[in-house]
Order: structure tokens, then sequence, then C-alpha cells
């Protein structure tokens, strides 16, 4: 007799993200290394000091862009936090905009501008030095940052060809003894690099990269959690001011008043109850995804929940008979709201509205029910 294998459907996984119309319309985004070759050296610079004033903020006080004449082979200067206000401790991001690897030739003069410039007291010596280039660092200056006393070694022995007529227009910068103490003395363990990939994964996903690179957002929101079974401790806010809105509308039409354990004796009130759950949750996933993703400068995009909370207002403010219609009429008008203009607008959906005004309630910004409605 033949065994039949019985066939086992195959599980599809998952999704763990949701899809936007950008990822359907527009596909992949050009490569955003590829991207960084057209910039000119300034927006090179410009994007150096955007991509330290976004990433690095926890570590620098301030972060000032230098570059251009008389920056003295400093392009991004980074303050570093300090309990001392008195001392100045920095590091430098040296930009370097080529079209190819840097190469030792391309690293003497601005080690050597470092050098002469500490050496006279222009500025004190930064913590660490960091060159930054859009095709990253060769094979040979790799392996010197990797020996720093092989790389002092070489800068010195190179110094006349490189740098002793190339830092100043007016003179030449002889290796006097007394300056080639102060080089000696010099931990050139300072001196490393940033690649390509590390500044676009640091980077990416916040609305800056997208505004530079394009693409929409390279963080994708997540697809939202079911509520849990159980009111949650975050949750205790708003879930009293809905119930508190129920009971406005029982006390206001003459029925008892109403609690949770009471819900399931009312089944339109209850889906109500647990669809709002649902939209609270909703909402929380795309507030995670703006936090992620904000600009540090939070100027630079107006909040959903502000968005959202402008919008409603002269509806929460008008004339209801009780709180639970005032409720339905502000969660209908969020529904109707557009976006198209915000960064996010890919992802928005009217769940999220209309839960982002159940997070409104949780944080005491709006209530269902107004005093003078009693």
């Amino acid at each position: 007799m033949t065994n039949l294998k019985k066939e086992v459907p195959i599980r599809k996984p998952e999704p763990k993200y949701m899809l936007t119309n950008q990822d359907v319309t527009f596909g992949s985004a050009i490569n955003p290394i590829k991207r960084m070759d057209i910039f000119s050296p300034d927006e090179f610079e410009m994007f150096i000091e955007l991509w330290a004033t976004e990433t690095l903020s926890h570590e620098y006080r301030k972060i000032v862009r230098c570059g251009g004449a008389g920056d003295m082979g400093r392009d991004v200067i980074a303050y570093i936090n300090t309990d001392d206000d008195e001392s100045v401790v920095w590091d430098n991001y040296q930009c370097k905009h080529y079209n190819t690897p840097l190469t030792p030739g391309n690293i003497w003069i601005e080690i050597g501008k470092l050098c002469y410039f500490t050496y006279i007291g222009e500025f004190t010596l930064p913590s660490n030095y960091y060159f930054v280039c859009q095709k990253g660092v060769g094979n040979s200056v790799n392996k010197l940052l990797e020996k720093p006393e092989e790389l002092k070694r070489q800068f010195i022995s190179e110094w006349d060809k490189h740098c002793k007529n190339k830092i100043s227009k007016n003179k030449s910068i002889e290796l006097s003894e007394e300056f080639l103490t102060h080089i000696n003395n010099i931990d050139f363990k300072i001196f490393n690099h940033k690649t390509p990939l590390e500044l676009i994964k640091s980077f990416e996903g916040t609305l800056s990269f997208a505004s530079i690179f394009g693409g929409g957002l390279k963080k994708k929101r997540e697809i939202p959690p079911k509520p849990p079974a159980s009111i949650q401790d975050s949750e205790n806010v708003y879930i009293s001011k809905l119930f508190t809105a129920y009971e406005d509308s029982f006390q206001k039409s003459g029925q008892v008043e109403i609690d949770e354990s009471e819900l399931s004796n009312y089944p339109k009130l209850k889906n109500h109850f647990e669809r709002q759950r649902v939209y609270y949750f909703t909402a929380s996933t795309l507030l995670d995804l703006e936090r992620d993703t904000r600009p540090n400068n939070n100027n630079i995009v107006t909040s959903l929940k502000d968005d959202v909370y402008n919008d409603i207002i002269d509806t929460l403010e008008s004339e209801f008979d009780d709180g639970f219609k005032r409720l339905r009429a502000v969660t209908d008008r969020a529904r109707l709201m557009n976006l198209s203009s915000h960064p996010l607008s890919s992802v928005v959906r009217a769940d999220d509205t209309h839960g982002i005004c159940h997070h409104l309630a949780n944080e005491n910004r709006i209530d269902w029910v107004d005093n003078d409605d009693k």
C-alpha cells in the first residue's frame, strides 16, 4: 500500500512593518552613498554638521561648522560636554569630498595644520580628529591610522614635501627643534576616520535623512499590536475619561450609571470601548515612529499631537448634550484631517488621528465632559 504524505500548507510569515504608498509608488531609493557623490564640498560639510547634530547631540554641547578660508584645518568642531566650564574639550571632523578614497598625500597637510596651529597657540589639541570623506579612506591611510607611531614617523618625513610651504602663503615653516618636540608630544591616536557607511547608518531613519536623501523614511512603522487583555496603568487616564463620557450620556438620558464591569450589558457601548483601545495602541506605534525619526530641532516639524489638537479644538469646545456625543464628534473630526503635507503622511491612517485624541486625553490636554455642560 502506498503511503501518501499529507501536504502541509506553507505559512506565510506575519508582516512586521506597514507598507507605505511610497514603497509601492517609487520603489527603492537611490543609494545614499552614491547620492553623497554629487554633493559639493560645501554641501558635504553642511551634511557632516547636520549628521553630528542629529546623531551625536548627547555627546556634544555645541557643534559649529568652520569650513572655508581661515578655518585652520577645522571644518566641523564639536564641543564635548564636560563638568568644567572653563576647559575647552573638542573633537574635529575634517571633511574631504574627493573622487577617490583618501591617500596619505591627502592627509599630511591637514595633520600639518593641526600641529602648527596648536604649536603657535591658535587653539588646543582636540580629543579626537576624524577624517570624513564620502569615498572613505584608502588602505594605506587605514593602516597608518591603526599604527599611530608609524603615522607620526611618516608625517615628519613628509613635512618638507607636503607641509613646509603649503600651510602659510607668507612663509615657509621649518621643523625647528622646538616645533618637532611639540609634534612628538602629540598622541597620534587622536587621528581616526568615519566610514561612509557609518555616517549613513547612524543617520538613517531620521526625518532629516529623508529630506536630504529622499526615498521616504528608512525606519519602518511596526504593525500595531493588539491591546492587552487587561487595562494597562498607562491607559488609566483616557479610560477614566471614556467612562466619564459614557456616564454623562447615561445620566442625561435618565439611565443608571455605568462602569467597566457592566459593559457587557451594553453590546454597542462595549464594542465602542474596545475600538477606542485599538485606536489608542495603533496611534502609539505612529507616535513612536515620530519620536524616533524627529529631528533634534523640534521646530522643523509640528508634532502630530499638536496638529490633531489644533484641528479638533473648535469641535471640542462646541456645545453638546453630553460628553459621549462630544467624544464621537471630535474623533469623527480627527478622522477627516488632511495630513498630506506632514512628513509622516505616507504612514498615517484615520485610526491614528482618532487614537491620538485618546493620547491627548491621557495627557490631560482634553476632556470629553465640559463642566459647563453640567
